[in-house]
């Protein structure tokens, strides 16, 4: 007998916006829940939108820790009691045996405290890994001093003395006991914890950070194409960068390699790094960001997308929705989807962070018509091995959905108390601060 699907869903996300990346799949998530008859509460850290994600959407008027005051981003980004105050509320309230708590975003905006609040259901509790931070304090698994892929084991002696963050030292610090606060309240290495990776191979990520990898699933994102297949790459110059220009995402490396290789490179996107590619790589074209109706021309002159990131991105949608309409594309040996990307004939991979070694890919695509033909081909062929459609990710959802209420009912959780921290730790969860 198939499980029973949740009686309601209650999706928590820093934003409540369309804004990219995991927000966007976890407003995706709750149309799709809707429409095949499942309730959905949105509980989001952001103001109230003009296009709420379901009608039953509860919005804390919270703006990003990054545009407060340091010491009131470093006091509520380590636990932000209004925030406990209003999910706890909401769970005691409206909790039934069948309600499912889906986690998609949390560091941005809402804080550690949900995962007090959460602590009574854990055994209903989804956490989906969208990036790396239940397993990294800074989320990457990469060096952001040096932007170089981290080996460390998260947590580890030489792991707390390596200074890696974007900021400094004090993010680093804070960083590390936001982390330490939200593995005591919900626990992930002494307890089992739903969590979905969208990547099978950030399991091996989550091992060497010592997470209970037992109930552990993957399913892959949802893709759409950018445009239309029909597209001829073949007959075209341009490659294209979509993505933030921020430096972990080696937007200078991929405008370094087009100059190199005497190449058209246009980039969709924007960030901190706009002015230095406007300054140093003139020949190159920023557009900023674009809607995808705004992108379509930019998309149908592009012979490959290139992506460059210097960190294991465990997904990259960019990548997939060049795929999916027929673009070739070039990306980093440790995106966890290079090797997949290659093997199927639908594009290159570089040695990451080498630049010479991007240039030669480029020029190698830029040189051969017929060859970018059948990498086309093979894309429109293989997009479908590479990831979900929205239809089959939602089936893949509730069927997690059925499998976690199916363990939930099966014998009580071992529950932090919600009264009291595990003994050791020197937070006061009572006063909702940090000592």
């Amino acid at each position: 007998m198939a499980p029973l699907p949740p009686d309601r869903v209650v999706v928590i996300n820093d934003r409540s916006t369309k804004v990219g990346g995991a927000t966007n799949l976890a407003i995706l998530s709750a149309e799709l829940l809707q429409q095949r008859g499942i309730p959905v509460t949105f509980f989001a850290g952001d103001g109230a939108p003009t296009n709420k994600p379901s009608d039953d959407t509860i919005n804390l008027d919270a703006v990003p820790l990054m545009e407060r005051r340091r010491s009131d981003a470093l006091r509520f980004g380590l636990y932000d009691p209004p925030v406990y105050e209003r999910l706890s509320g909401l769970i005691s309230s409206r909790d039934t045996p069948s309600t499912i708590y889906h986690v998609h975003g949390w560091s941005k905006i809402l804080s550690p405290a949900i995962f007090r609040a959460l602590a009574p259901v854990r055994d209903r509790v989804v956490l989906h890994a969208h990036d790396y931070f239940l397993a990294c304090p800074n989320g990457g698994f990469v060096n952001y001093q040096t932007h170089r892929v981290c080996e460390l084991k998260p947590m580890s002696g030489r792991c707390l003395t390596t200074q890696c963050d974007k900021r400094g030292l004090h993010e680093k610090a804070w960083r590390t006991a936001r982390h330490m606060l939200r593995e005591q309240l919900f626990p992930t290495k002494r307890m089992a914890a739903n969590i979905i990776v969208v990547h099978e191979r950030m399991r091996a990520y989550f091992e060497r950070a010592g997470i209970d990898g037992t109930q552990i699933e993957t399913i892959r994102n949802p893709v759409l194409p950018f445009v239309a297949p029909g597209l001829q790459p073949w007959t075209n110059r341009n490659f294209v960068f979509v993505g933030r220009l921020e430096p972990e995402k080696g937007f200078e490396d991929a405008a370094k390699a087009a100059k190199l290789a005497g190449l058209p490179l246009h980039f969709v996107g924007d960030g901190a790094g706009r002015a230095l590619i406007e300054t140093r790589f003139p020949d190159a074209t920023v557009h900023g960001w674009k809607t995808k109706d705004e992108m379509r021309d930019i998309i149908r002159s592009a012979r490959a997308v290139v992506v460059s990131s210097r960190v294991p991105e465990p997904f990259g949608l960019a990548a997939l929705e060049a795929v999916s309409c027929g673009i070739p594309v070039i990306l980093p040996d440790a995106a966890l989807l290079a090797d997949e990307i290659v093997a199927l004939g639908c594009g290159l991979k570089f040695r990451i962070a080498d630049v010479e070694h991007l240039a030669a890919a480029m020029r190698s695509i830029a040189a051969d018509d017929a060859w970018v033909h059948r990498m086309s081909d093979n894309c429109l062929r293989e997009a479908a091995r590479l990831a979900h459609s929205p239809e089959t990710w939602a089936d893949e959802l509730i069927a997690l959905y059925g499998r976690v209420l199916q363990r939930a009912n099966r014998a009580p959780s071992d529950v932090v108390p919600t009264h009291m921290a595990p003994s050791g730790t020197a937070y006061d969860l009572q006063d909702g601060g940090v000592r």
